[in-house]
């Protein structure tokens, strides 16, 4: 499969990895399990003294997250591991549009408010960026499980790609058997609704979106996914939409009205719609998923997606 031509270096040991909270904070127990996973890798984390200096909302005030991601932009690190997600990614970037990209893309993870961050570097920058776990989710108990297990032989350029098998078709778009190939792009749909009218709004004509979810019920991810129909951002033009997991939606008498909310949107657009694929808010796993990097989706029956990894060898 084609690399794109922006890539990150593969992860080796001894190499630093910066770790911001750009968002939300997150209790101390919780860093200290992703430093020591980390650490157990051979990686030396970088983590600034204030890195947590919390308010009703942020992990610091602006100018402290700010900062902090300036400085692991442009600093001798390899990779940008985000602390967590929640709320705070989104006032970073108009600060970010003054900024001149450094020479080379750094790997750079995170995955649901972080959302706003990956949009920037993907679409602003071209770099490619991994959709995955944070390091408050990085537990070193569980380091063996198969998708943490994925993400580091990945980080180090020993999985080259990832294929995701036993998606759901759910439009007779997705039925008909071809293969689409194309870019993807994405993330917490929330965010995406946010990014609706600012600098760093979705571009996902032409590529593979990926959608998933926290939290939500039935109707709103049915708002949201109208919204940004309405706003011409997801009306036409894409290659296909590809969801993720949609957890802790339950409606108030205990039902899940998640499956109706994407179903009766498959049935109204004009491009494949799938679900299935294993990465998001879910308890069990979070597979990496690479964004602006080339991927393989083929539809039918038996319908997967093929995602390349964007690192050098």
């Amino acid at each position: 499969m084609t690399m794109n031509k922006k890539s990150w270096s593969v992860l080796q040991k001894n190499d630093i990895v910066d770790i911001i909270a750009p968002a939300s904070h997150s209790p101390l127990n919780r860093l200290d399990d992703g430093i020591r996973w980390i650490e157990d890798l051979g990686l030396i984390p970088h983590v600034p003294e204030d890195i947590i200096k919390s308010d009703a909302f942020f992990a610091a005030p602006l100018e402290i997250q700010l900062r902090h991601l300036k400085r692991a932009i442009y600093s001798d690190s390899k990779a940008i591991w985000c602390l967590r997600g929640g709320y705070g990614s989104m006032r970073l970037v108009p600060h970010l549009l003054k900024l001149r990209p450094p020479k080379k893309p750094k790997l750079f993870v995170g995955f649901s408010d972080i959302t706003s961050l990956h949009l920037f570097f993907s679409q602003q920058w071209g770099w490619p960026v991994i959709h995955g776990r944070t390091i408050s989710q990085l537990h070193p108990d569980l380091a063996h499980t198969p998708d943490r297990k994925f993400l580091k032989d990945m980080i180090f350029g020993k999985k080259k790609e990832m294929t995701f098998r036993n998606l759901k078709p759910l439009n007779e778009h997705a039925l008909i058997n071809r293969t689409v190939e194309g870019s993807i792009t994405g993330g917490n749909l929330r965010i995406l609704q946010s990014s609706l009218g600012t600098s760093w709004e979705l571009k996902a004509k032409g590529k593979i979106l990926f959608i998933e979810d926290v939290g939500e019920r039935g109707y709103s991810i049915d708002r949201m996914l109208e919204q940004m129909i309405q706003a011409k951002v997801i009306d036409k033009g894409l290659k296909a939409v590809v969801f993720g997991d949609f957890t802790e939606g339950l409606e108030k008498d205990g039902k899940d009205l998640t499956d109706v909310a994407l179903k009766r949107f498959a049935e109204r657009v004009s491009y494949p719609v799938l679900k299935g694929l294993p990465v998001g808010h879910g308890h069990e796993t979070n597979y990496p998923v690479p964004f602006n990097t080339y991927s393989e989706l083929k539809l039918g029956k038996k319908s997967s997606l093929t995602c390349s990894y964007g690192s050098d060898a």
